[in-house]
């Protein structure tokens, strides 16, 4: 334990460089910085503290418990993020999360792996790593898909009022959004292999996989994230249809 806090202390001191430069050049933001940072350490121990206990007691129902609270709170990131006040459309968007990252975190545990699919070693990494990304990308493609339909709303109503069914009226703004998703994904691939990817690949390899495996296991996930956010938006998009369009007529 000595060790430990003495490495941590050693670790801590790093931060004089940021904070350093901070001072000097942008007072104000000191605190702030050092705001975050405490936050961001009180949030990764309450995180490996959870991670624990959820590999201590080996649950299906604990673990299923723990992803429905990651959908309900990244549904909360995302309503905020879009700035959609209310919690009407908290459910739907938590229900599409849900299912999106669900089905495909199943697909990848039980079919392409396969392993034990609720074993909780395997469960909470995976179903982290999708709902993560699936979280970050629904921000994109749904604040894309409600600002297309706020500048473009007469074009809906055209095609409405030629004829032409709801959700084929909706073809254009769903493109948007899955633009919006998929073409940041395409961009930060290359950013991966160079930056994230690297790290991530370490870690497997530590953990005793051969290079094949380890790469294979990367390919696997890199997959899996971007259909995983690519449903989640269909999902979102058919779960908060109605609601919607109640928030874009309120605007």
């Amino acid at each position: 334990m000595k060790i430990l806090i003495l490495h941590t202390f050693l670790a801590l001191l790093l931060l004089l460089i940021p904070a350093g430069a901070l001072y000097f050049f942008e007072p104000k933001k000191l605190v702030r910085f050092l705001m975050v940072i405490g936050r961001m350490a009180a949030q990764l121990l309450a995180l490996c503290l959870l991670v624990w206990v959820l590999i201590r007691v080996d649950s299906v129902w604990l673990s299923m418990a723990w992803l429905v609270a990651m959908a309900l709170g990244g549904s909360w990131l995302v309503l905020k993020r879009c700035e959609l006040k209310g919690r009407a459309m908290l459910p739907a968007v938590a229900l599409g999360l849900f299912l999106g990252v669900f089905l495909v975190g199943m697909w990848l545990l039980a079919v392409v792996l396969p392993v034990k699919a609720f074993d909780v070693r395997w469960f909470v990494p995976v179903m982290s790593l999708l709902m993560g990304h699936s979280v970050s990308m629904l921000v994109r493609g749904l604040s894309t898909y409600l600002s297309a339909i706020q500048t473009d709303k007469e074009h809906y109503e055209f095609l409405r009022g030629n004829g032409t069914p709801h959700f084929k009226a909706l073809q254009p703004f769903m493109r948007s959004a899955l633009l919006a998703v998929v073409q940041p994904t395409m961009v930060n691939l290359s950013q991966l292999a160079l930056a994230s990817m690297p790290l991530l690949l370490v870690g497997l390899l530590l953990g005793g996989l051969t290079p094949v495996n380890a790469f294979a296991m990367m390919l696997f996930m890199t997959i899996g994230c971007i259909s995983a956010s690519v449903l989640v938006l269909g999902l979102t998009i058919l779960l908060t249809d109605k609601k919607v369009w109640s928030f874009s007529e309120n605007l």
